[in-house]
């Protein structure tokens, strides 16, 4: 709906879940079946606000509800069931836009409720409620393409940062840490796997059948459980899935040519300085991210 300057734009969504689960057969267990059911429903509204200010600047925001709901297996009532996890997502943002210059500001808070999450020591994939989460923080997005700086050809230029608190609201409900890597979370505990910093930014540039570009992207330390522990161990035992994941730098970059109005070639390397870095602690304790690796691909139209 568009109200003078405003847009505005609102849905729902509900769902009706029946899970039937079934395991075993009257052959091979002894006779022994087991059958159950779970009914489900969850609603979702959303909403947001967009007030266009002039041609170039816009101010939004909106709430959105969401949900999700694990395998009929788990969510049965066998006394531990998973629960559906919820969630509030709010933004709130402005955005300049002309014709060289791209600016966004938004920031965000989102509240998770019995998040799930899967196991995690690789065995099998069953899911489990891991407790509240809340993400909060800020994201900067900007585009800059500058005239008259190159002779010839076009010139862009991009930075996307990103600042992100993401921490349990009370204990984690998960208590396996073979099992979880939320396991052990206090309240105020940081979500695994989530930095509080990312940046990155770089540059394209086209000139007549030619293309080149580079990034470099930054994410600051992080942890593989929410234990926070710096070293390989959980309640004094080692446990090679915990620890401190170091923050590390990337560098890319890609040349391409194009070989016809319907075919192109491209060639580029990723980590262009090789840096060793760990990517994950899980499922088995720390892996290596991917070194320096090159590529060449072609694309063709018909």
């Amino acid at each position: 709906m568009k109200i003078n300057n405003f847009d505005v734009m609102f849905g729902a969504r509900y769902e009706y879940i029946e899970n039937d689960y079934r395991a075993g057969s009257t052959t091979g267990n002894g006779g022994t079946t087991v059958v159950a059911g779970e009914d489900m429903f969850a609603f979702a509204p959303g909403g947001g606000l967009v007030y266009n200010h002039d041609d170039n600047w816009q101010w939004f925001g909106g709430a959105y509800k969401g949900f999700n709901i694990a395998s009929p297996g788990t969510v049965r009532d066998d006394g531990t069931p998973v629960e559906k996890e919820t969630s509030v997502a709010k933004e709130i943002g402005v955005r300049y836009n002309d014709e060289n210059l791209l600016v966004t500001v938004t920031g965000f808070h989102t509240q998770f409720k019995d998040l799930i999450v899967i196991n995690n020591s690789n065995s099998d994939s069953t899911p489990d409620n891991a407790g509240n989460v809340i993400t909060k923080g800020l994201e900067l997005l900007t585009r800059y393409e500058p005239t008259g700086i190159v002779p010839v050809g076009d010139l862009s230029l991009f930075a996307v940062y990103t600042f992100t608190n993401a921490n349990l609201d009370g204990a984690a409900s998960a208590t396996d840490s073979k099992a979880s890597l939320f396991a052990g979370g206090r309240d105020g505990s940081n979500v695994p796997y989530v930095p509080d910093h990312r940046l990155s930014v770089g540059f394209d540039y086209n000139y007549s059948k030619y293309s080149f570009g580079m990034n470099m992207t930054y994410q600051s330390e992080s942890y593989g459980t929410a234990t926070e522990t710096e070293t390989e161990e959980f309640g004094g035992s080692a446990n090679a899935r915990a620890g401190r994941i170091d923050s590390y730098a990337l560098g890319n970059f890609y040349a391409g040519y194009e070989l016809t109005d319907n075919a192109k070639i491209k060639f580029g390397v990723n980590n262009f300085t090789d840096l060793e870095y760990i990517a994950t602690r899980h499922p088995q304790g720390a892996r290596a991210g991917a070194p320096l690796t090159a590529y060449v691909n072609a694309y063709i139209r018909y």
